[in-house]
């Protein structure tokens, strides 16, 4: 008979980072399951790109608390550093100014080091962007991005230093409930016993929940990813990107190159079954997004291609998360429905969960607004961008 007494399900950077949370606070036997290897869903094709800036001060505080992680993530969890430091710009036409303002200072009250920068100043910071007369362009200092591979491993190399067993290759099929209360998982090699589940499950969260008859607003969508080499004359690396004018987010990556992907939100309109979907990118994507590149980057147009790929966002309405306990399911709680700006957050999620799991409440940070009844009770985590990943 397998026995544990919390058992986290999936095995991407949030259940790692939730195991690791939990592990680290000596409160019993914890075990992740995940059916297939570490980081094999959303978390291994991620961008990664650390930004504190949203709209609303509860995810620009976890952003913020979490990049303070990242930043010296070789100490505080452990495996090899994994931050690299870039700044990031954000590009707006000149009508949202005075949107782009207003959540600047709200950044700036949280100490976030945030300010706009005039067309020359973005030259300085980057010799080889271009903006047009009616665009605005901000700066975050501190942004950069991370390895989101190796983030994973070492999340969950921690958690098992910690104490926790991480099993892969095993397969949730259901949640077991009697009287109202978690008693176990059924999985592949059997029953799991346990007292605690921790839905970590991406964009697999809705099948499993409803299976419980909780009904979690998360659908899985597919999103793409385009890759460049930049030209041999493109000069130093530059910023990570959030170019709400041409609808992307671009940042440099391994070996010359520039990861590209949407900021539109069009994935929504792509829903698709998370076990099988088209892994590749779409052949008349792929130039669309270098002619849109090339608009800030001109000289990108003589990039070379190296193609791109499918991947999986867990979209919610309000395209925010749910951290939570599930609804008639004592003993199940959720970390789901990150929309695609997850990996960011993955340090102080754990935290969050680690302390509504063993104290019964979230101290860090009130995560009340991104409790999962917010839906059923038409309040939203509204944000004045209608950018999707960028809210």
């Amino acid at each position: 008979m397998q026995t544990c007494d919390i058992l986290v399900v999936g095995g991407g950077v949030m259940g790692a980072s939730i195991a690791h949370a939990l592990a680290s606070r000596k409160i019993g036997r914890v075990v992740v399951l995940e059916k297939s290897f570490l980081g094999a869903g959303s978390s291994g094709k991620s961008g990664a790109i650390i930004r504190q800036h949203y709209s609303n001060r509860l995810t620009a505080s976890m952003a913020q608390k979490s990049l303070r992680v990242f930043e010296h993530f070789e100490d505080i969890v452990g495996g090899p550093p994994v931050f690299t430091h870039t700044g990031m710009v954000l590009v707006v036409n000149q009508r949202d100014r005075a949107g782009l303002e207003a959540n600047l200072a709200m950044q700036r009250e949280l100490g976030i080091d945030v300010r706009l920068v005039t067309h020359e100043e973005l030259t300085n910071i980057d010799a080889n962007a271009r903006l047009a007369e009616d665009e605005l362009a901000a700066f975050e200092a501190e942004a950069g991005y991370v390895e989101a591979v190796q983030v994973v491993a070492s999340f969950a190399e921690a958690a098992v230093r910690a104490g926790a067993d991480i099993r892969q290759g095993v397969e949730v099929r259901a949640v077991v409930l009697e009287g109202g209360r978690v008693v176990g998982v059924e999985t592949n090699e059997g029953r799991y016993h346990c007292k605690t589940v921790i839905l970590a499950t991406g964009p697999w969260a809705a099948q499993l929940a409803k299976e419980m008859g909780v009904t979690l607003p998360v659908q899985a969508c597919r999103t793409q990813v385009a890759l460049y080499r930049r030209p041999t004359d493109f000069g130093r690396r530059g910023p990570v990107y959030g170019d709400f004018v041409q609808g992307l987010y671009f940042k440099p990556t391994h070996g010359s190159m520039i990861h590209a992907g949407s900021i539109a939100g069009e994935e929504i309109n792509s829903p698709v079954d998370p076990d099988d979907y088209n892994e590749a990118a779409d052949g008349d994507w792929l130039p669309q997004v270098r002619q849109r590149l090339s608009r800030r980057y001109p000289t990108m147009h003589r990039s070379y291609g190296r193609g791109g790929y499918g991947a999986l966002y867990a979209i919610t309405p309000d395209w925010h998360p749910i951290l939570d306990k599930c609804p008639g399911c004592e003993g199940v709680y959720c970390a789901v429905g990150f929309s695609g700006h997850g990996f960011k957050m993955s340090p102080i999620v754990g935290q969050l969960m680690a302390e509504l799991v063993v104290d019964g409440k979230a101290a860090i940070l009130d995560i009340t607004p991104l409790r999962l009844a917010r839906f059923d009770e038409s309040d939203p985590v509204k944000t004045p961008y209608a950018y999707g990943v960028m809210g």
